[in-house]
């Protein structure tokens, strides 16, 4: 069968078959008015990217009932765990305190403390440290710099190799970090850093 431009999108955005995309497509549509099929039909990436800023939570319900139609609870309750953290729709699942997540010096930047939200609630191990010595491995959220408006720098944590699903593997911080509406450069940079990019800056992300 053929499938939509649209649909195609989304299912290589959340890593599955396009039949399952547009059967929750039809099903979300008749449940949910605002939710229209012609929003899927024939979306380039770039209007794919624009509805994901604009209307995000017709994305999310889509997407969330495909991962279920697939079998894949997990993975559809995580998509809605990182988008509710992306949106601040939910209170955080804990407090991040100074040294998890980032160096202590970092704690208070409010891009890394939201990225850090974000991966907390996709389930992966942030580090804790004291500014001096690791006490616990996990991804670290760096500072991009001044000269970067709105890009930081996110180190993997050493397990995420052995975890599959949507946020598994070295790529999974790249898919939870696009899902949340961030924009991602797709190569590492700094030996191993994944580069992302607030979604207030992805139209102008080079401006100093």
């Amino acid at each position: 069968m053929t499938y939509t431009r649209g649909i195609q999108t989304l299912a290589n955005h959340i890593g599955t078959e396009p039949e399952y995309v547009a059967r929750a497509l039809r099903t979300a549509s008749r449940a949910h008015a605002v939710i229209r099929a012609n929003q899927f039909q024939h979306m380039t990436d770039e209007q794919f990217r624009r509805l994901m800023g604009s209307d995000r939570h017709v994305v999310a319900v889509v997407a969330n009932l495909a991962l279920r139609f697939a079998g894949r609870i997990e993975d559809a309750l995580l998509l809605m765990d990182i988008y509710h953290a992306s949106q601040g729709a939910k209170p955080p699942r804990q407090v991040i305190r100074k040294g998890v997540g980032t160096l202590p010096e970092h704690h208070n930047h409010p891009h890394i403390q939201q990225a850090i939200r974000i991966l907390d609630a996709a389930g992966l191990p942030p580090i804790v440290t004291d500014g001096t010595h690791q006490l616990r491995p996990g991804f670290q959220v760096l500072p991009a710099g001044d000269e970067l408006p709105g890009w930081i720098f996110i180190a993997p944590d050493p397990d995420c190799g052995d975890r599959t699903g949507f946020a598994g593997g070295p790529l999974g911080y790249l898919a939870v970090m696009r899902w949340a509406g961030w924009g991602v450069m797709t190569e590492p940079v700094l030996g191993g850093l994944w580069a992302v990019v607030h979604p207030d800056h992805r139209n102008d992300p080079f401006s100093s």
